[in-house]
């Protein structure tokens, strides 16, 4: 089961790096549908984190901040557009692909070391 955090990284590494095949308009993959797919992520990643049996209480405490972070990652494009918090936050670019690809390669490396 704890395969389940390292794919869970794997589709949070792809949310990070979709954003660079956009300005090559490769992938058309900007605004609420991308915001809602990390979003979808993160709550799956949760879901997980709660149901899981297999997950000792720390690892379970783990999985759900990784989870939050990636819920988060979906709606702060989301709080940048409706203006609700400063652009100067990183919402798009290289900088939140960044931080969206760290978040998952954090979720694969822990899941990989629970195998």
């Amino acid at each position: 089961m704890k395969i389940m955090i390292v794919f869970i990284g794997l589709l949070t590494i792809l949310a990070g790096v979709l954003p660079f095949f956009e300005g090559f308009g490769v992938v058309p993959f900007s605004g609420p549908v991308y915001s809602g797919i990390i979003i979808l992520i993160g709550i799956i990643a949760l879901g997980y984190a709660i149901k899981a049996f297999g997950l000792w209480v720390s690892q379970k405490f783990i999985v759900s901040v990784l989870a939050l972070l990636i819920i988060l990652g979906g709606i702060v494009p989301f709080l940048v557009s409706m203006k609700l918090i400063s652009s100067t936050v990183p919402s798009s670019g290289p900088v939140y692909s960044g931080i969206i690809i760290l978040i998952g390669i954090i979720a694969v490396l822990y899941g990989a070391k629970q195998l």
